[in-house]
């Protein structure tokens, strides 16, 4: 096809009405292959026929196979379907994608597979801008079992229940992943069996001296993550069941919505975050994982814990700058550390430094 087929077909995509209820806006280009418009405003490419296999572990989350219907009451049809974000640019790489199945040869039906799999190299590119990666992922779906319970705990009590979700910093770019009066914990989150866990710098394993004058006590959580079909909880039905905790808190929709657009900004500088309201159907998030152990909350200041220090480094030649590395924790660093129960260690820091005069969404 030439680049007059690409223009035309752009141009048709981002005139795709965007539909009202539960229906979507169909375009079919041949018999196997589709471009729709969801009530969300994204768009969908249907692959019609049997399930195909993408040899790429990140375009394979994004693959759904069933049967979907063209609109409420329309006739299902068998296909594999891959969602892209509603933002306008969106429909110009849909066309492209579209544009390159149909150049591979996906109007003939013996053919689709042969030809999804020459373009998924197109599609893995596009999907690494549009959608979090599994590494992003599980690091959010650990704060948020922190998150969670600090909430669940105070959910009769609005006014400490609104203050936990400014405990919550590990949705912005710099800074502590919590934040607890004096205490602070960086959240670390491993799909291995034991706390194996990489580190960007030793500034996260270092206490800093406090804007009110007292030195942090910095704390770090160790989380296990793997990928379960029969266990676990996905990324969306976590975030669901925290918004639902705080919009039912008494105080209206707007700590909820509050909470989704923090959740939304959480990882984004690699790209697109994650959209509640728009995303939490994607294939791409539709991954349960269960804990490989019992979180584990470590104390940074016990000399047991072997930490790598600026002093032993002043002695080498290494520079501290840019310095990255693994650590691999023991399950037992000494008699009290990891703490024997880390959600009673969480409550006791809220109990022991309320901040005074403090705000909700400070």
């Amino acid at each position: 096809m030439s680049d007059l087929h690409f223009e035309a077909l752009r141009v048709d995509l981002e005139a795709l009405r965007v539909p009202q209820g539960h229906v979507r806006n169909l375009r079919w280009l041949t018999t196997t292959l589709a471009i729709a418009r969801t009530t969300a405003g994204d768009y969908e490419i249907f692959i019609r026929g049997p399930e195909i296999r993408a040899s790429s572990p990140l375009v394979r989350r994004h693959l759904q196979h069933s049967n979907w219907r063209p609109e409420a009451g329309g006739e299902p049809f068998p296909a594999s379907r891959i969602v892209l974000p509603s933002a306008p640019h969106f429909a110009s790489i849909a066309a492209l994608i579209a544009i390159e199945l149909l150049r591979a040869g996906i109007t003939d039906p013996q053919g689709v597979q042969a030809a999804f799999t020459d373009v998924e190299p197109i599609i893995e590119i596009v999907i690494r801008r549009g959608a979090l990666a599994e590494n992003i992922i599980i690091g959010l779906i650990g704060e948020l079992t922190l998150l969670r319970h600090l909430i669940l705990v105070r959910r009769n009590r609005l006014t400490t229940m609104m203050r936990c979700l400014d405990f919550w910093q590990g949705w912005q770019e710099a800074g502590r992943d919590f934040q607890i009066g004096n205490h602070s914990i960086e959240v670390k989150t491993t799909q291995a069996s034991s706390s194996i866990h990489e580190f960007s710098g030793l500034h996260q394993l270092e206490p800093k001296l406090l804007a009110s004058g007292a030195m942090e006590q910095l704390h770090l959580m160790s989380v296990g993550l793997a990928v379960s079909t029969t266990m676990g909880e996905t990324l969306p039905s976590m975030v669901s069941s925290i918004a639902t905790l705080l919009s039912h808190a008494g105080a209206g929709a707007e700590v909820a919505d509050e909470f989704l657009r923090r959740v939304s900004l959480y990882g984004n500088q690699s790209g697109a975050g994650y959209i509640h309201a728009t995303m939490q159907d994607w294939g791409a998030y539709g991954m349960r994982y269960s804990h490989t152990f019992l979180p584990r909350l470590y104390r940074l200041d016990d000399p047991a814990m072997r930490l790598l220090e600026r002093d032993l480094l002043a002695q080498t030649f290494v520079q501290p700058e840019g310095l990255s590395f693994r650590m691999h924790i023991p399950e037992q660093v000494s008699t009290f550390n990891p703490s024997t129960n880390w959600e009673s260690e969480l409550d006791e820091m809220d109990r022991t430094n309320i901040p005074v005069g403090s705000t909700p969404f400070s």
